[in-house]
């Protein structure tokens, strides 16, 4: 299309000059014919060429070049008349106009082209600028950070980078909008750079990481100095227009050429450094070393050996009794995973679970759990055993997932179970999160047949309000206030109080964690109904439930 657009002026160009000609009655040459008709081929090249140059220079809107072109070819087309000796430059007013309009030519075509240049130049210095620089916060970027660590260790001196990133800083974004985010950011870059030497280097990274290059740095004292100061402004909070906002960030460190040779390397192991310190709650810093490594090494072989442990099936359940207190039968059990691994073998899940919830694996095994239950239920009446209620633990990032509900749904469907057969155990954080939303999920599964049990309940966020407003079946206490109900009557208390609100709202109460007879019978005494933990047994495989179960039938019944 382009193309097309030039084609045609060039086509238009010559017409123009052509029917010019024609105008002139075709004046016959006069004097030397082959050195006229010389001259009229060149300037006329000459002409239509100017009329390009014209329109080319118009198309790209340069003015002043447009000027002079459209003079030159004024010029040119004199020029072309007077070697046809055509008796209208006999006119002195036109003589002068076609003599003249060469130097206003020159001038408009030299200024055109010195403009141009410059406007060149500067185009060249923005878009090096935009290259190199973030356009929010006018630090240098990635690009420029790359080459100035290349420059840094082309020098072979000592230097120090660090990684700053912003604690929950997206949870800010979302809430408060992408507007007063970028205002944060903004603000962010000036208090950091306000806590650097000049002879120091910031750069935005992206989102809300920022790198620093230390350069010239004696010993380790001064990189902490710097790092303990950042971190410490960080603690003042950040003014917006309409609200104050408190952030925090974590500071990872790695040293040149302790840590690393190339740029990849100390990149890699300051990213580490970083991850490291938000591990440990962020807020702080934390220096690169060689244990870090074997830790995330370590980290990232398990959640790599996590999806090949789900597709070889890897993974057991062992099952934690559940006993009514005043009868001591089972009345159902906990589903807790082991791993047997092919080659490192058994694996606990205080090994793997926070790995798995960090990497967000955490849903795929959730979902294998409670697939894994099913068909265990389903085994037992393959065998005409009497099936006993399974209870799974379902991660809030499972419970808010949209596919949660119709997931469960199949595995029903599949195994072709009544849903009374398995219960769902939650965490109070899980209804923080969404307080409407997990009402409806919860709901949904009562009214399949679901039973829901709240767990881990007087830990952490504790309110007796998740009671009275949760469609939940059943209340498990937690088991730091079983451990001190003994010796500690405020723990007593309040674990009478959980009781018998429970009781006011029609929910059963069960006691985690008890190990002892004395925590027992204190249990019993404040009319809880029904417990687990090492007293009657620890998590154990399908095997050795069956006996406990079939020791319970010879006893009486299952309740």
């Amino acid at each position: 299309m382009k193309y097309k657009f030039y084609i045609n002026w060039i086509i238009l160009a010559i017409g123009v000059f052509f029917i010019n000609i024609l105008f002139l009655n075709n004046i016959p040459f006069k004097g030397n014919i082959q050195s006229s008709i010389f001259d009229f081929f060149i300037k006329t090249l000459g002409y239509v060429l100017s009329l390009l140059c014209f329109v080319i220079s118009v198309k790209l809107k340069m003015k002043n070049l447009s000027l002079g072109w459209i003079f030159f070819s004024i010029y040119l087309f004199g020029d072309i008349v007077n070697v046809m000796e055509y008796n209208i430059l006999n006119n002195w007013i036109i003589n002068i106009l076609f003599n003249s309009s060469i130097i206003l030519a020159i001038i408009f075509i030299a200024y055109g082209f010195f403009k141009t240049i410059i406007e060149k130049e500067t185009l060249l210095k923005e878009i090096t600028h935009t290259e190199f620089n973030d356009s929010l916060t006018e630090l240098p970027n990635r690009r420029d950070l790359e080459k100035n660590i290349k420059k840094a260790l082309s020098e072979n001196k000592k230097f120090a980078i660090l990684f700053v990133d912003l604690d929950r800083f997206k949870l800010i974004n979302d809430s408060l909008g992408r507007r007063h985010g970028d205002n944060i950011l903004k603000k962010v870059a000036g208090r950091i750079k306000g806590n650097i030497r000049v002879e120091d280097y910031l750069a935005r990274y992206g989102g809300d990481e920022f790198f620093i290059i230390l350069n010239d740095i004696e010993n380790e004292n001064e990189i902490t100095e710097i790092a303990k100061n950042i971190v410490h402004r960080f603690r003042k909070p950040f003014e917006l227009e309409d609200t104050t906002v408190h952030i925090t960030c974590s500071v990872g460190i790695c040293l040149y050429p302790k840590n690393g040779n190339d740029m990849e390397t100390l990149m890699e192991n300051v990213e580490i450094a970083m991850h490291k310190t938000k591990e440990s709650q962020g807020n702080g810093y934390q220096f690169y070393n060689d244990n870090i490594h074997s830790q995330i090494k370590y980290k990232f072989d398990i959640a790599e050996s996590l999806r090949i442990g789900i597709q070889k099936d890897e993974f057991r359940l062992h099952y934690q009794p559940k006993v009514d207190i005043s009868t001591n039968q089972i009345i159902g059990v906990e589903a807790l995973v082991r791993w047997n691994h092919t080659k490192k073998g058994m694996i606990y899940p205080n090994e793997f679970i926070p790995i798995a919830e960090e990497t967000g694996f955490i849903k795929t095994l959730d979902k294998h759990i409670v697939k894994l239950a099913c068909l265990q239920i389903r085994d037992w009446i393959d065998r005409g055993k009497e099936p006993i209620n399974i209870s799974v633990n379902i991660s809030p990032k499972l419970l808010h997932e949209e596919n949660f509900i119709p997931y469960v749904e199949s595995v029903f469907e599949s195994t072709k179970i009544d849903p009374k057969y398995i219960s769902i155990e939650i965490i109070e954080t899980a209804a923080m999160e969404d307080k409407e939303y997990v009402y409806n999920i919860l709901n949904i599964l009562r009214n399949k047949g679901i039973k829901i049990l709240l767990d881990d309940f007087g830990k952490g966020y504790s309110s007796l309000s998740y009671l009275k407003d949760l469609p939940i079946d059943k209340v498990k206490i937690d088991k730091l206030f079983v451990d001190e109900i003994c010796f500690n009557n405020v723990n007593r208390t309040i674990m009478k109080a959980i009781i018998d609100m429970s009781k006011a709202l029609n929910l059963k109460v069960l006691a985690e964690g008890v190990e002892t007879v004395d925590q027992l019978n204190l249990l019993n005494e404040l009319d809880c109904q029904s417990y687990q933990g090492y007293l009657y047994s620890k998590p154990v495989p399908i095997e050795k439930l069956e006996k406990m179960i079939y020791e319970n039938e010879k006893k009486g019944a299952i309740v």
